[in-house]
């Protein structure tokens, strides 16, 4: 890794932030070493706690610390607010301090979670700022081809670098995997052909050994047991014996070449349980409801239908996450629903987890499924000691899956998605047939699946506002 940014990309699990956390000497290699790596700072994905050093940077007063709380917005009053704080809002103090660390190292994990638009451009301009050595890990394909000169993708455990940015290395690696196909099938039907030689071979040196088998041939029969001893060194059934052993050998070396290719696993949802449609459509009666302190959300009525795909979008702190909150309390217990928060703290996910051993294993058996159709390894994934969020994500999505659900709810469903289980994702919500609801800063991912969108608008002077936008 060189002065300027360089990108790690690979799919959930792939072990990027296993990578991070051993540049950052968060975790201690068994073997090896890692150089260059004495004064590293290190901004994780997870902003479920306040940075160590955040009391230092807020109370500090010199003009670099004001200069970057001014280039990530960052309030003064956010200070001993960090429970109350949004997670973009947690995200933008993050940044600030490890930019104010001014350290040679600057490794950065997926640094636009829960940012909106207008954030994600300030992260944007502060870490074009960087001057060091930078490592980002990120599933905004915006971010990664406007800072990246490096690329670093983590393929089955091995490390393949490009010197240049995402969506080149991306082209790149998919033109060699198209090779890789095509020399996968070439293999294939040589091997299926290597297979039935040596079975035929097989066939015909036992044939041999049968017909050179000295059973039944009298003890005192001499002149018959020198006629068998001749012909196994003298017929053509030696050469058998030695093509066979030949044709093996070239099996095995044919399966090792077969599995030095990559495997591409089938990815993909489908849903084929009923929908239930009774209780549809929920009403949301016109309120207002308050945020924190003074400041207010209204809303007009509402309703959420069988087949609504309903987009949430607007700035950080303008109500999005409360208003998921105050509309499952208003639902009640009325609905077979399941809801994803933005963020999973370590204890829900070790209930989670524990809540999975819990299954059957024919319900364990089509929750691995699920799993392994959105990119990851089931198996290898619930043995982890430290499951990535995405990873645990996943478990949550596929746990809720297995259910039903009539509705569906989701703050930033692509947090912490590598950019493979975006897709899939997306096209399994879109082929859904309930009713969705879910927030999300991605343009990409909003434009393509929601029918309808509700828009919260903040204001200075009045209360913040929820539009519906048809």
């Amino acid at each position: 890794m060189n002065e300027g940014w360089s990108a790690i990309t690979g799919v959930n699990g792939a072990g990027k932030s296993t990578l991070l956390k051993l540049i950052s000497k968060e975790l201690k290699s068994e073997k090896g070493m890692i150089q260059g790596n004495a004064l590293v700072s290190y901004a994780q994905q997870e902003t479920e706690y306040a940075p160590p050093n955040l009391e230092e940077f807020m109370m500090t007063y010199t003009g670099d610390a004001f200069k970057i709380r001014d280039l990530l917005g960052v309030k003064d009053e956010w200070l001993g607010s960090w429970d109350v704080l949004s997670h973009g809002e947690r995200k933008r103090m993050q940044l600030a301090v490890a930019l104010f660390s001014e350290s040679e190292v600057l490794i950065v994990d997926e640094p636009t979670n829960h940012l909106d638009i207008e954030s994600q451009e300030i992260v944007a301009q502060a870490l074009e700022s960087y001057k060091g050595v930078g490592i980002l890990v990120s599933h905004d394909r915006h971010l990664l081809d406007r800072l990246i000169q490096t690329t670093v993708m983590i393929k089955a455990g091995e490390l393949i670098k490009y010197k240049s940015n995402f969506s080149l290395a991306s082209t790149a690696y998919n033109q060699e995997m198209s090779h890789q196909k095509k020399v996968r099938s070439i293999q294939e039907d040589e091997l299926k052909k290597v297979k039935k030689d040596v079975q035929i071979q097989r066939e015909k040196v036992s044939l041999a050994k049968k017909r050179f088998s000295k059973k039944g041939v009298g003890r005192h029969d001499s002149s018959e047991r020198e006629k068998i001893n001749g012909a196994l060194f003298t017929s053509k059934d030696k050469m058998d014996g030695q093509i066979l052993q030949r044709t093996a050998t070239k099996q095995s070396q044919l399966e090792g070449k077969m599995n030095s290719v990559t495997k591409e696993y089938e990815t993909g949802i489908t849903f084929e349980g009923s929908i239930a449609n009774h209780g549809f459509p929920i009403f949301i009666e016109k309120d207002c409801i308050t945020l924190y302190e003074s400041t207010k959300l209204c809303f007009p009525s509402l309703s959420i239908n069988v087949g609504d795909k309903i987009g949430i979008s607007g700035k950080n702190g303008a109500g999005k996450s409360s208003f998921i909150k105050y509309l499952i309390e208003k639902m009640g217990f009325g609905h077979q629903y399941l809801y994803i928060p933005q963020e999973i703290n370590t204890q829900e996910a070790e209930e989670l987890f524990a809540e999975v051993s819990a299954l059957s294993s024919e319900e364990k058996g089509e929750l691995f499924t699920l799993i392994q159709r959105l990119g990851s390894d089931a198996k290898a994934l619930l043995q982890s000691k430290l499951p990535s969020p995405g990873e645990v994500r996943k478990i949550l999505l596929g746990l809720g899956l297995l259910r039903e659900p009539s509705l569906i709810i989701l703050d930033e469903p692509t947090n912490h998605m590598d950019l493979d289980s975006i897709e899939v994702l997306e096209s399994a919500l879109s082929a859904y047939g309930g009713a969705l609801v879910f927030i999300t800063h991605d343009r990409v991912f909003l434009e393509h699946l929601s029918t309808k969108q509700w828009l919260f608008e903040t204001s200075e002077s009045e209360p913040y506002s929820l539009t519906e936008v048809l």
